[in-house]
């Protein structure tokens, strides 16, 4: 379990990483509002899952009623 503190406009949240057998799995929370989200991902030897968990930290910060910072690619 990983704290992740608030930052540019996103609340603190609660996250863990895991998975096995095949598949990664992403979870992120913010407790005092009740929010949460889990995913689970069929693993690949080559792709990294940041966008997967950026996505939902995303989520659940619009879910809090807090905006995400939303910076355009470059």
């Amino acid at each position: 379990w990983v704290y992740m503190a608030p930052k540019e406009g996103r609340p603190g949240i609660i996250q863990k990483t895991g998975g096995g057998g095949g598949f990664i799995t992403y979870m992120a929370m913010i407790p005092q509002k009740n929010i949460g989200a889990f995913v689970v991902v069929t693993r690949s030897p080559l792709t990294r899952f940041k966008n997967m968990s950026d996505g939902i930290n995303d989520l659940v910060t619009e879910l809090s009623g807090n905006k995400p910072l939303v910076i355009p690619a470059s």
